[in-house]
C-alpha cells in the first residue's frame, strides 16, 4: 500500500490548468470582482460600469498564446469599449443618430455572429456600449484611463494564472484569412439576416423607450444575446434566456432581503462569478440565471438596498421579454429575405 497521498487525475488537473472548467470560473471571478472592490475602497461611480465592462469583454477575447499576442486580443476589448462608448456619446441627445447608430451595430453583429465566437463576443459588446454612452454614461477623458487600467489589469491576471499553474494556454485566435474567406462564401444569406436585424434592433430600442422602461438597452442586449442566424439555436436560447432570467431576478431579491449589506452582496456576487461556467455548462438557462444574480446584486449594491433596485430588477425580465419578441421579428424577416433570395436565384 502506498503511502503516497493520491496524485490528481488527468482530467482533474485539466480543470484547473488552461482553460479548464475550475481554471475558467476562478479567473473570471478574479478579473470581474477586482473593479467592484476597487469602488467600495475608493467610491462608486460611472467608472465602474467602464471598468467591469471591460474586464467582462478583456476575459471573453482571452484567447492565450504569447503575452504580446494576448494582450494584443484583450486590447482589442479596450477598442470596443470606448469606440462604443464614445459613438453613443456623440449621438447621445440625438434619436435620429442613436437609432442609426443601433441599427449599424445590429449589421455588424450579423454579419460576424457565426464567424467566430470573439468577434460575436465584440459585436454584442460594441451594443452594449454604444447604448451606454447614449443612454447612461457619456465617455468622459477619465474613462479612458480606467479601461486602459483594466485592460492591462485583466491581461495581468491571464498571464499570472498561467505562470501559477505552470501551462502556458495555446492561442484559439481566429484568424483572419479564414474569416474573411468565410464570410465571402456566405456574403449575401448574411447581408439578408444584417439587414432583418437592421430593422429589428431600432424597433426594440424605440418600444422600449415608448414603454417608458428605464434601461432599455437592455432589450437590445436581449436581441443579439439571443438571435442566431439559425432559427433553432436562436429558439432555444430565448427560452433559456427568459426562464434563467426570471431564476436569477427572483434568487436576487430574495438574497438582497435578506442579506442587505455590502459585505453580503459582494460575497454574493463573488459567488455567483465563481459558480457562471460550471452553471452555463449544466444549462443555459442556469448560466443565464447565475449571470443575473451578478448583475442584479450589482445594482443593489449600488443602490444601497434590494428596495432601492426592486424596480430596475423587475424591469430587467420585461426588457428581456422586448428584446426576445424582437429577436423573432429578425428570425421573420430574415425568413422572408432569404426565400425571396433564392427565388432570385
Amino acid at each position: 500500500m502506498s503511502l503516497l497521498p493520491p496524485q490528481p487525475t488527468a482530467d482533474a488537473a485539466s480543470r484547473w490548468h488552461g482553460d479548464g472548467l475550475i481554471a475558467r470560473s476562478v479567473r473570471f471571478a478574479l478579473t470581474v470582482m477586482a473593479p467592484i472592490i476597487a469602488g467600495l475602497i475608493v467610491g462608486v461611480d460611472i467608472w465602474l460600469i467602464y471598468a467591469l465592462v471591460t474586464c467582462i469583454l478583456a476575459f471573453t477575447l482571452d484567447t492565450g498564446g504569447p503575452a504580446l499576442h494576448r494582450l494584443g486580443f484583450m486590447g482589442a476589448a479596450g477598442v470596443v469599449v470606448l469606440l462604443g462608448t464614445g459613438i453613443g456619446t456623440l449621438a447621445a441627445g440625438h434619436m435620429g443618430f442613436t437609432v442609426l447608430a443601433f441599427a449599424c451595430i445590429g449589421v455588424l453583429y450579423a454579419l460576424v455572429e457565426s464567424l467566430h465566437p470573439s468577434a460575436a463576443a465584440a459585436a454584442r459588446f460594441m451594443c452594449l456600449t454604444l447604448a451606454i454612452g447614449a443612454l447612461y454614461a457619456p465617455l468622459q477623458l477619465t474613462d479612458v484611463a480606467v479601461v486602459a487600467g483594466f485592460v492591462v489589469y485583466a491581461w495581468a491576471v491571464s498571464l499570472a494564472w498561467d505562470a501559477m499553474s505552470g501551462l502556458h494556454r495555446p492561442s484559439t485566435a481566429p484568424v483572419l484569412r479564414d474569416i474573411l474567406a468565410r464570410l465571402r462564401a456566405t456574403e449575401r444569406e448574411r447581408w439578408v439576416f444584417a439587414l432583418a436585424v437592421a430593422v429589428a434592433v431600432p424597433l426594440a430600442f424605440l418600444t422600449s423607450l415608448s414603454l417608458g422602461l428605464h434601461r432599455p438597452y437592455w432589450a437590445l442586449i436581449a436581441i443579439v444575446l439571443v438571435l442566431r442566424a439559425d432559427a433553432m439555436s436562436s429558439r432555444r436560447l430565448m427560452g433559456q434566456t427568459l426562464a434563467g432570467t426570471a431564476l436569477g431576478v427572483a434568487a436576487a431579491l430574495l438574497y438582497g432581503y435578506v442579506l442587505p449589506y455590502h459585505a453580503a452582496l459582494l460575497a454574493g456576487m463573488a459567488v455567483a462569478a465563481l459558480l457562471r461556467w460550471p452553471a452555463q455548462q449544466r444549462h443555459g438557462a442556469l448560466g443565464m440565471a447565475v449571470l443575473t444574480v451578478f448583475i442584479m446584486l450589482l445594482l443593489e449594491l449600488l443602490a444601497g438596498n434590494a428596495g432601492g433596485a426592486t424596480h430596475d430588477i423587475v424591469e430587467r425580465l420585461v426588457d428581456m421579454a422586448v428584446g426576445c419578441v424582437f429577436a423573432m421579428v429578425a428570425l421573420g424577416l430574415d425568413r422572408l429575405g432569404q426565400a425571396l433570395l433564392r427565388r432570385c436565384r
